[in-house]
């Protein structure tokens, strides 16, 4: 296996990351940003964990990704990197993210 730098690594979380959101522009998403807040679910949190462990043959976890909730945060961790995670996915974020979603649902119009 090729040892990808962190930019590397970068650019290929958010790939991975536009490929499970339905994303046509990589570069459109918010770095810095929770998966469930850009529009993903629990689902979609584990068809990245699939393709983050393919693209880097590393044993992650679950759980890794809800620690490093942020692309930026799996880009470091994929690296090796030992920063503390900046953004966690908890209950209160997942219910926010939910929230805002369902505020911004079109609800049909009885006729």
């Amino acid at each position: 296996m090729t040892t990808l730098t962190e930019d590397q690594l970068f650019d290929r979380v958010r790939a991975a990351w536009a490929e499970v959101l339905d994303v046509d522009d990589p570069g459109s998403l918010d770095p810095d940003q929770n998966l469930l807040e850009a529009g993903g679910s629990s689902l979609l949190l584990i068809m990245l964990w699939e393709d983050l462990h393919e693209l880097t043959e590393r044993s992650l976890r679950v759980a890794d990704l809800f620690q490093h909730a942020t692309i930026r945060a799996q880009a470091r961790l994929l690296a090796g990197g030992g920063e503390e995670p900046r953004q966690q996915v908890t209950g209160a974020s997942q219910r926010r993210a939910l929230l805002g979603r369902a505020r911004t649902a079109e609800v049909p119009r009885p006729s």
